[in-house]
């Protein structure tokens, strides 16, 4: 007994950004250019320069995620060790131009962690120091930085887990902010955190900063990526991230501006790294007299000149709403379940899609860490517009999927009419099922639910079974199983029970949470059933005159207005006049129904005609229902005529109820009647 709506209409998804086939491939071939130029100006007009040195300290290396191919420096330039160093001796121009170039292979490798290792970190080797102390821009010991630093990690023994966080918080709570670069040199940490903004190299300075604050080593890694963001005009630029040191391990990237945590992709080119962002760059040096020697920015890009194919996905993903259908105005939840297939820990970002007329409540991004074949679910909780049309039923299609396009689909449904739910609501059942996996036994124990009337009238009784079955390796003391009321029960191992309760809900279509819990363990069980109340039609706002003249035509209108969840069936209609009746017939009254009878004032009794209205209806079970209203019209300035006319027409009218011998005798009587009034009234004319 469902409300059947007239249209289905297809919310369409805004546009969601995957990301680049270059971002997903097993692999890149580079053709890297870094260069620029330096400018002798003369003090005087005898001046002399002997030798420039000019030493650029971003050098491509062999590294577990790149291979340099093939390097040239032109005629000036020689790679020494971590360093392109460019000689100009006796410079015949006054402008001095070097570059490189150097053809790059990178890889989509993850060095992973495969163990966790316990935090706090004890027995570090020897070199590390560097990357633990503060620098002048990584501060790590400044007092704010400590404190934010100590919150996030606060009450987590893993490594890989605090640095997660960490990374996560930095890019939650850091808007990347392009307007730091009109400063003449990167911002401190400390700046960054209490501003609270920054570009790539400060974002990762502060990410730095918190982890040495944590005695985790980190280092500061400077070289060339690609972006498709609608923020910088070249596709490839200067970039910098971090490295953590992980112990039997080794340095392992985070880049938490692109948030890629623990990986790279294959667009980065590393050129160097060091302690802090700002021991990287170029440095001159020249021999002469009466001359200086003015220095321009390194430029430094790419360009791909071949792309593997596509690497695998490091996760899976299953996307699920906790509700398959809303009303309007109601709150929902998108479960996202990530898995990882892998033998090392895994970071990655669960998106969903951006939807017409659907609010997230927390953003469409979250962070996500996953030990090895770890399985977890982030929710997001999202409100439907309250502007929708009536009548309508509407489709909310979602997308989830990870930075590196691994995806899935589902959707689901909004109505009017549709079981709504407070957010408070949702929060208590995304609350559960987050509790559910935290807890260390839930899944021991196995809550399945049903009822034995999908719908019912609340006259009716109907019973929610559950079968509670202990699926783990220990005896399970004081299990409540609850909705409204408890049930308490001890289960054995692998041993089942029945739990009964009564469903006791308001009308509507409901959605009942069933839990099994004690302190160990914790699982819920969802029931969906509608309950549905007596039906009642009420008879509102009836419009007809009060007065009427013999020769009008009228409406007598009202609406049935329905006031019941469940719909009137088999709806009769009956309008009363003087012990006369006409009749309607209506299958099922799913909503509010105007209506409007004709009527003419020719067939209505002079003065006041008392009307009924009086609605029959049942409900699925066939159970009588009635409900009635009333209205009057008086009939008004008749001539004599018509008097005589109304008679007749009321005598007709009462003749329909009688045998067919009377009629005739009242019949001839009247006609008799009727012509002795005629020669009446016309001798009485004449």
């Amino acid at each position: 007994m469902k409300k059947m709506l007239p249209f289905l209409l297809m919310i369409m998804l805004l546009p969601i950004a995957f990301a680049s086939s270059y971002y997903t491939a097993e692999t890149l071939d580079l053709k890297l250019k870094v260069g620029s130029e330096a400018v002798i100006k003369p003090q005087s007009s005898n001046y002399n320069v002997q030798q420039v040195l000019v030493n650029v300290t971003f050098a491509p290396s062999d590294t577990i995620n790149q291979k340099v191919l093939s390097f040239d420096a032109g005629n000036f330039g020689k790679l020494e060790s971590d360093s392109v160093v460019f000689t100009f001796d006796n410079p015949s121009s006054d402008v001095l131009e070097y570059a490189y170039t150097a053809d790059i292979r990178t890889f989509n490798r993850v060095l992973g962690v495969r163990n966790k290792i316990k935090f706090p970190l004890e027995g570090l080797p020897e070199g590390l120091e560097s990357y633990i102390e503060p620098a002048e821009i990584i501060d790590s010991n400044d007092p704010a930085i400590i404190e934010a630093a100590s919150k996030v990690a606060e009450g987590d023994d893993d490594l890989y887990s605090i640095v997660h966080k960490v990374a996560a918080w930095t890019k939650s709570n850091v808007e990347y902010n392009l307007s730091t670069l009109t400063a003449e040199a990167s911002q401190k940490a400390s700046w960054v955190l209490e501003n609270r903004q920054g570009v790539c190299d400060e974002i990762t300075s502060l990410f730095i900063a918190m982890l040495r604050s944590l005695g985790i080593p980190a280092r500061f890694v400077s070289g060339v990526s690609y972006t498709e963001s609608p923020l910088f005009a070249e596709r490839w630029g200067a970039h910098g991230w971090a490295e953590v040191y992980f112990p039997d391990v080794g340095w392992v990237p985070f880049d938490v501006t692109y948030g890629e945590f623990g990986y790279i992709d294959p667009t980065h080119i590393t050129l160097g790294e060091s302690p802090d962002s700002n021991k990287i760059g170029t440095q001159f040096k020249w021999t002469g007299r009466n001359a200086n020697l003015e220095t321009k920015s390194l430029e430094m890009g790419a360009d791909i000149i071949r792309s593997g194919k596509k690497s695998d996905g490091r996760v899976s993903i299953e996307v699920k709403p906790l509700k398959q259908e809303v009303s309007f105005d109601s709150y929902n939840a998108i479960e996202v379940k990530v898995k990882n297939p892998g033998d090392f820990y895994v970071s990655t970002e669960a998106q969903i899609s951006k939807t017409d007329e659907l609010e997230s409540l927390e953003g469409h991004t979250k962070s996500v860490m996953l030990r090895p074949y770890q399985e977890k679910s982030v929710f997001f909780i999202v409100k439907v517009s309250d502007s929708l049309r009536k009548n309508f039923i509407y489709t909310f299609p979602v997308i989830a999927r990870d930075e590196l396009n691994t995806s899935a689909e589902s959707s689901f449904k909004s109505s009017e009419n549709s079981p709504y739910y407070s957010l408070s609501e949702i929060e208590e059942i995304v609350g559960q099922r987050a509790e559910e996996e935290e807890m260390i036994y839930s899944r021991n124990v196995e809550i399945q639910c049903s009822i034995d009337k999908k719908e019912f009238y609340q006259y009716d009784s109907a019973k929610i079974k559950c079968n509670v079955k202990n699926n783990g390796n220990v005896f399970l003391e004081n299990l409540d199983v609850c909705y409204k009321k408890c049930s308490r029960i001890d289960l054995g191992i692998s041993q089942e029970k029945e739990v009964v309760f009564d469903a006791d809900e308001k009308a509507g279509q409901q959605d009942v949470l069933i839990r099994a819990r004690n302190d160990y363990v914790s699982k819920t069980e969802n029931v969906e059933f509608t309950v549905f109340d007596v039906p009642v039609i009420n008879v509102k706002d009836v419009k007809v005159p009060s007065s009427v003249e013999y020769g009008d035509k009228f409406d007598a209108e009202f609406i049935m207005d329905k006031a019941s969840f469940s719909n009137p069936m088999n709806v009769k209609v009956k309008l009363l006049r003087n012990g006369h009746e006409k009749g309607w017939a209506i299958n099922e009254l799913p909503e509010d129904k105007a209506f409007a009878v004709n009527l003419e004032g020719r067939r209505l009794k002079e003065g006041r005609n008392d009307f009924e209205i009086l609605l029959e209806y049942e409900d699925e079970n066939g159970r009588k229902y009635t409900s009635s209203g009333a209205f009057s019209v008086s009939l008004v300035n008749l001539n004599a005529l018509q008097k005589i006319a109304v008679v007749f027409f009321q005598l007709n009218e009462s003749l329909a109820n009688i045998t067919p011998e009377t009629a005739a005798i009242i019949a001839v009587m009247g006609s008799a009647v009727f012509i002795l009034i005629v020669v009446f009234v016309f001798r009485k004319r004449n």
